[in-house]
């Protein structure tokens, strides 16, 4: 995170004090021999954008990756809201005490905490398209298997934690994904858009639960729906994956230099 946040300083000419110390730093891990005094400046293989940012977004082939990216925040927060705001009382509908009910719940929380500590890891080894693929495609199986296993206690605390760690876990990801898809002065509003677009689909998923609820649905046939929309991220992670593929300027690596 502070190499991001130098990395932006650089970018708007503020680098002083402590960060022209990290900023150092990290040049020499890449060039030893790199002389750095005093009078050297520090420049970013990158141009300030004018104009409303929010436009820039869609701006030098950027709109599809835009548009892939607010997809998958909107198909993975419908999934996060539904199972944090129902998982409990359709798991109290089935047939267990309240208490159970509420440990079920907690059980996906505490699966996204280590979820989240872990994918961070894990994409630092294999990148965020291979992990965050995966990690929806696991989340569309276990959500999918709630609904099959509520009569097994063990085997469903199982499945909710599974579900937790790769939707829960996946959403600090997903934001971390957008922050180096975009160029270093639109970070900011592409994580806030991304997160914007995302906040309709945490909306929508209750009400549309709710909806299916008073229609009578099986707990079963909700897992099921319920799945649905981890799939489709799963696919979007691989459409996004071919997008950047195209562009090498969306790299987690920048061009900071200092002469």
């Amino acid at each position: 995170m502070a190499a991001r946040v130098d990395q932006f300083l650089v970018l708007k000419h503020r680098v002083t004090g402590r960060s022209r110390a990290r900023v150092t730093r990290w040049l020499k891990l890449f060039e030893p021999g790199l002389t750095i005094d005093d009078r050297t400046t520090f420049v970013l293989a990158e141009q300030g954008h004018r104009g409303v940012p929010v436009a820039m977004l869609f701006a030098h082939g950027r709109a599809k990756f835009t548009v892939l990216l607010w997809i998958v925040n909107f198909m993975n927060l419908i999934n996060l809201y539904f199972l944090s705001n129902w998982l409990p009382t359709l798991i109290h509908d089935a047939g267990y005490n309240t208490r159970t009910a509420v440990l079920v719940g907690t059980t996906l929380q505490v699966g996204g905490v280590i979820g989240t500590l872990l994918l961070g890891r894990f994409i630092e080894r294999w990148g965020f398209i291979k992990v965050l693929a995966t990690s929806f495609v696991i989340a569309c199986i276990a959500v999918a298997a709630i609904g099959q296993t509520s009569h097994a206690l063990v085997l469903l605390e199982i499945v909710v934690f599974v579900a937790g760690f790769c939707i829960v876990g996946g959403q600090p990801a997903v934001n971390a994904f957008a922050a180096v898809g975009y160029p270093t002065d639109l970070r900011a509003t592409g994580i806030g858009w991304s997160l914007g677009i995302g906040r309709i689909g945490s909306v929508l998923g209750p009400i549309v639960a709710g909806m299916l609820i008073a229609r009578n649905w099986s707990t079963p046939s909700l897992f099921l729906a319920a799945a649905v929309p981890a799939l489709a991220s799963c696919v979007l992670m691989l459409a996004l994956g071919r997008t950047t593929a195209r562009r090498s300027d969306w790299e987690m690596s920048s061009g900071t230099a200092a002469r």
